[in-house]
């Protein structure tokens, strides 16, 4: 595996991801500091719950995509592989694949477009992203919020940190490298400062796999397939079984614009070159029920909306962001994982299906809840902390943690 390259740390005032300012808004703090941070503050395709089959399907604040009540059946096509029940796999069995130069998947040259970094257009293999800027200060004050979780649930409860990388993190090109903050360096800075508390190095289990579809071209989301591998990290580090993706229902949509296409004003050769958004449902039993973010008014529901299209395809697992939900499976361990997220943290659920007894999603912009009672209440033995590094290392995706903490 070779080192990745220590870029230039550019000077933040707490910015986590940079959004043009025309398209996401602002968001003034203290001392003058602006936040552009569409993932974290503002809706986003999958902002708006899917669940809630009567709401309109949000994509951005300008920008409404009417819900769709029923899926035309060509769009969506799954396959069985195998029907091992997951409970029965321990290990994974995979065949080796060469290891990559982390370094080698970025290409010589890119441009920016509307404050995103575009590069191989023209072909099938463009693609726009989101870049990142942090300051370590800020990533120091996120570790500390975590190592003050750990305190209060004790030994009791395992508690983990999984930072996720942004595309930019692999395929920024090198001739913009400079202009950015390196994300690795922040992953690992944060594990230095964490106490008692577990992180998993979501960089190094996607970047081993950097030359498959881990990340979409024209959204700012990772695919479930990079999803699956951080999800195998964490599961490895957690003790727990983890099936191998050959036990999973393959399923795909096709024709998925995001969030990249818009912050683009809608380029041409992106809209020539769209993404297919595959992800995976589990074969083993489980029940899905969602509630408000009070964590009352529960009702019956799915884990996938199959019928989610165009932009909100990233809304396929889950159907939003705005209510907890709670999987029950068939899993005999005893294990109940919380998972406290953004919108990047959906793509790993599917992923824990097989791994944990319970699973409790909560997204730390919507929920009405204090922590410390919820992981009461529920009987957690493990909270993952699973968001993209831009939550990480901006001031109010931590204000907000902390502030439902206890």
């Amino acid at each position: 595996m070779g080192n990745t390259k220590k870029r230039k740390k550019k000077k933040s005032s707490g910015i986590g991801i940079a959004i043009p300012a025309m398209i996401a808004g602002l968001v003034l703090v203290g001392g003058g500091s602006v936040f552009l941070l569409r993932d974290q503050i503002f809706p986003s395709s999958d902002d708006s719950s899917l669940a809630e089959k009567s709401a309109p399907v949000t994509v951005s604040s300008s920008v409404t995509a009417p819900a769709v009540t029923s899926a035309p059946e060509q769009t969506v096509t799954s396959e069985i592989v195998t029907t091992a029940p997951a409970e029965t796999v321990t290990e994974p069995v995979t065949t080796p694949e060469p290891e990559i130069n982390i370094e080698d998947l970025a290409p010589e040259s890119g441009q920016w477009v509307n404050g995103v970094v575009m590069y191989n257009r023209g072909t099938p293999d463009i693609r726009a992203m989101p870049v990142f800027y942090g300051t370590l200060s800020i990533g120091e004050m996120y570790a500390d919020l975590l190592n003050k979780y750990k305190e209060m649930v004790g030994d009791k409860v395992n508690i983990y940190n999984m930072s996720i990388p942004l595309a930019s993190a692999f395929y920024m090109p090198k001739n913009l490298q400079d202009d950015v903050t390196e994300q690795h360096g922040c992953i690992t800075h944060i594990g230095d400062h964490l106490s008692n508390v577990k992180n998993i190095d979501a960089f190094e289990a996607i970047g081993r796999h950097g030359n498959e579809y881990v990340y979409s071209r024209t959204d700012h989301h990772w695919q479930p397939l990079g999803a699956y591998y951080a999800a195998q990290a964490f599961c490895k580090e957690a003790g727990v079984p983890f099936p191998d993706l050959s036990t999973y229902e393959k399923c795909h949509i096709d024709d998925f614009l995001g969030s990249m296409y818009m912050y683009t004003d809608y380029a041409e050769d992106l809209a020539a070159y769209p993404d297919t958004f595959w992800y995976y449902k589990p074969s083993n039993e489980y029940t899905t029920t969602y509630y408000n973010g009070s964590f009352q008014n529960g009702y019956d529901g799915d884990l996938f909306f199959d019928w989610a299209e165009g932009a909100s395809c990233y809304s396929a697992i889950l159907g939003g962001d705005m209510n907890i939900a709670e999987i029950k499976t068939d899993v005999d361990n005893d294990r109940v994982l919380v998972i406290i997220k953004d919108s990047y943290g959906n793509a790993l659920v599917p992923f824990f299906v097989g791994s944990f007894s319970k699973i409790y999603v909560t997204d730390f912009r919507y929920v009405d809840v204090k922590m410390k009672d919820f992981f009461e209440e529920v009987g957690a033995t493990d909270v993952l902390f699973g968001m993209s590094i831009s939550s990480n290392y901006s001031y109010g995706p931590i204000e907000s943690m902390e502030a439902i903490m206890q």
